[in-house]
């Protein structure tokens, strides 16, 4: 919440990414034109580095939005705790490592299925099992024939 304008100020920095690399793309001279009102003619860089660095942005925004994710369904984790703890429900419970583990991925599909609905999730769920399945194939030992 407080550094939530450094979201901001990041956005526009790929966007004004995004349009540099445009410039640097169109030809002729639409693209000298657009590059010198760019600044982009005298040493300001090159196209490579432009979209080197806004890989890098998008990476970052990706990978904060992933944590964003985690945070909140951890907190809604603990939430429930408290409400069922509250409710009388259940007395001072410290749920073990692997029920929390548990609890958070289910929170995390639940928030999963709140932005993009059920076949967010089964997506979610088939990238997942794909990348178990590549894990095991490649932990398993090799045959190897000689």
């Amino acid at each position: 919440k407080r550094y939530a304008f450094l979201d901001d100020v990041q956005e526009k920095e790929i966007e004004k990414l995004k349009h540099r690399i445009k410039a640097w793309k169109t030809t002729g001279k639409k693209g000298q034109k657009e590059r010198k009102k760019l600044g982009l003619t005298q040493g300001g860089g090159s196209s490579e580095f432009d979209q080197e660095e806004l890989t890098r942005l998008l990476q970052e925004r990706a990978e904060r939005q992933k944590a964003q994710v985690t945070r909140a369904a951890k907190r809604s984790v603990k939430k429930k705790i408290r409400d069922e703890v509250a409710a009388g429900k259940r007395g001072a419970y410290y749920p073990k490592r692997s029920e929390l583990r548990r609890m958070e991925v289910e929170a995390k599909f639940e928030e999963i299925r709140k932005r993009g609905g059920d076949d967010a999730v089964n997506k979610a769920i088939a990238k997942r099992r794909k990348k178990n399945v590549a894990k095991s194939h490649k932990l398993m030992p090799s045959h190897m024939t000689s």
